[in-house]
């Protein structure tokens, strides 16, 4: 039996892949907001209920991740899977409580920290593997080092390519582990976001059209998590492995910045 924490694991593909491990026989952790639908996943799970954690959490809040892996740190010896979902698309700027831009908090820095505090859990595995659900291929001058919080000139694509950008970044600081970098497409989901409305029914009408439905396209990831890559980083799209512009030369730099923001909300980088 393996263990496999899923953040976002409420919704779309993350709700998929909780059930697909369920019915699988594995011990299955989902980290998201809502209860009554962890509870909904109880109920869909039948006799595999048992096998379902449950943390509810807002993972646009650094101090909510940080306690969140801790939590699983505590009770779960070994790790075998983490991965991670958890998205929310704004086509406006706004801030977190902790005054961090939110989707560098969620995208980004949520994934930082979860895969941090659970290392050590994900080592004690015997094929351990993250997999990142974050569309590689941004462009290389994504960051704005000057101007994280894109306080100036924000918009959500710049938001977008800037947290996705990150991502590749921070995969190849962990060579113990197995990270995969995830691109699923265009996926059938609740579309969790502030949009505005001629941009929801776009994606409403996309949604109908071209979306794959989450339990068919969750195939491929459990195919990674059960023969994991070789390479200690890669990029997927679908089945098809792909190359990003991953240039390990900025990933300190990246590590810095991001201990320097940790630092300023009271949290340790090595969480």
């Amino acid at each position: 039996m393996r263990t496999i924490v899923i953040s976002g694991g409420t919704d779309g593909i993350g709700r998929a892949l909780a059930l697909h491990y369920l019915r699988a026989g594995e011990t299955v952790v989902i980290i998201g907001r809502s209860a009554a639908k962890a509870d909904a996943i109880r109920a869909e799970a039948a006799t595999a209920a048992g096998r379902l954690r449950f943390l509810r959490a807002d993972l646009a809040l650094a101090r909510e991740s940080e306690r969140v892996a801790a939590e699983i740190a505590a009770e779960f010896p070994r790790v075998d899977g983490l991965i991670m979902c958890a998205a929310y698309v704004s086509t406006r700027r706004h801030e977190t409580a902790e005054g961090v831009e939110h989707t560098f908090a969620l995208f980004y820095l949520s994934r930082y920290i979860l895969t941090h505090g659970l290392a050590d859990r994900l080592r004690a595995a015997p094929r351990p593997i993250v997999v990142n659900v974050s569309v590689p291929g941004a462009p290389r001058d994504a960051i704005q080092w000057d101007d994280l919080g894109l306080r100036s000139g924000f918009t959500s694509l710049k938001a977008n390519r800037q947290a996705r950008r990150a991502n590749e970044l921070i995969a190849t600081c962990f060579p113990e582990l197995t990270y995969v970098l995830y691109n699923p497409g265009y996926v059938e989901t609740s579309f969790a976001g502030d949009f505005n409305r001629p941009t929801r029914a776009i994606m409403g009408l996309l949604g109908k059209l071209a979306a794959t439905p989450p339990a068919k396209a969750i195939a491929p990831i459990v195919d990674l998590v059960d023969q994991p890559p070789a390479a200690p980083v890669s990029a997927f799209k679908g089945r098809k492995e792909i190359t990003g512009p991953v240039d390990p030369a900025d990933a300190p730099k990246l590590r810095e910045a991001t201990a320097r923001l940790l630092a300023d909300l009271g949290i340790p980088s090595s969480s």
